[in-house]
């Protein structure tokens, strides 16, 4: 069973915020070989406020307050000594080479962690962070600004830099993974109605709003692709790379890489797949573990 801890800025079910985080979730949920240890908030699609709160309601929901620890983070860049920085280096320190972080969000809990302790990185077995472009992000006529990096440029160098397996799933690679109409209607035949339900009910209002913001039906499952990464990995091209870029091309969460001789595990190498092999398959697996959710949320018959 995987160790995982989630660290993200779960916004899903506001008013006009992405609800990616909030899938991400709910797949980890799903998957029966998976130890969800913790989960922390960070500032990034909304304020920390409403991340921590939107996460907590999460947890609710679905009876977990009692067994998912949940840390409250970051409220912006430099904000490094908080409760789930404490937490995360803890955990590491804790379980060495054992735990796979999923970072969604900026990263600077991650960097808050490594300031507490050194060995922090290194204490991890993998990092798996969603953020970065590699060329401009285009949208249909929009060109859209990059969100993690670039929140905290500081912390994005030294995650990306860390002694650690780094994969990095690209703003540009996630384009690949559309949650279109094909997808809202499988939402509406799922065997799994009161999660169904609940997921159709925190993920309309983005639908719709999305929709009409890119000009295609649905939304794009930005922080979606980690979580399914770290399952099927080979449905990702692997591309080895040695980071180049600046904490100046990081404010603008510019991804520049050159050749790598390296070992994954070095500083400065990272795994930066280039697109998703096979879109159906990466939907296939992302509903199987929706689907397969026990916990019926709070409010939900079955």
């Amino acid at each position: 069973m995987k160790k995982v801890l989630l660290d993200c800025d779960n916004t899903m079910g506001l008013d006009e915020k992405d609800v990616d985080d909030g899938l991400a979730f709910l797949f980890l949920l799903g998957r029966e070989d998976i130890n969800l240890m913790g989960i922390t908030s960070v500032f990034g699609n909304s304020s920390l406020e409403d991340t921590f709160s939107t996460t907590e309601k999460f947890l609710e929901d679905f009876n977990l307050k009692e067994e998912i620890p949940h840390l409250k983070g970051a409220a912006e860049a430099g904000d490094y000594d908080t409760e789930a920085a404490r937490y995360l280096a803890e955990q590491a320190a804790e379980n060495k080479n054992e735990i796979t972080l999923i970072a969604i969000g900026p990263v600077s809990n991650l960097y808050g962690a490594w300031k507490i302790d050194n060995d922090f990185f290194k204490n991890l077995k993998e990092i798996i962070v969603m953020g970065g472009i590699t060329s401009p992000l285009e949208i249909g006529d929009e060109i859209i600004d990059e969100l993690n990096f670039s929140c905290d440029p500081e912390a994005a160098e030294k995650v990306l830099k860390a002694e650690v397996p780094v994969a990095v799933m690209s703003g540009n690679l996630c384009l690949a993974a559309r949650f279109g109409e094909k997808s809202w209607r499988r939402v509406n035949r799922s065997k799994n109605k009161p999660v169904r339900a609940y997921m159709k009910d925190h993920i309309e209002g983005w639908y719709e709003y999305s929709s009409e913001m890119i000009g295609l039906s649905g939304f794009y499952m930005w922080d979606v692709v980690n979580v399914v990464y770290m399952i099927s990995p080979e449905i990702f091209p692997y591309n080895k790379r040695k980071i180049i870029s600046t904490k100046e091309d990081l404010e603008h969460g510019i991804i520049k890489t050159d050749d790598a001789d390296g070992m994954l595990a070095d500083p400065e190498i990272i795994n930066l797949p280039t697109t998703i092999l096979d879109t159906k398959r990466f939907k296939d697996i992302a509903f199987a573990a929706w689907d397969n959710i026990e916990i019926i949320p709070e409010g939900y018959s079955d």
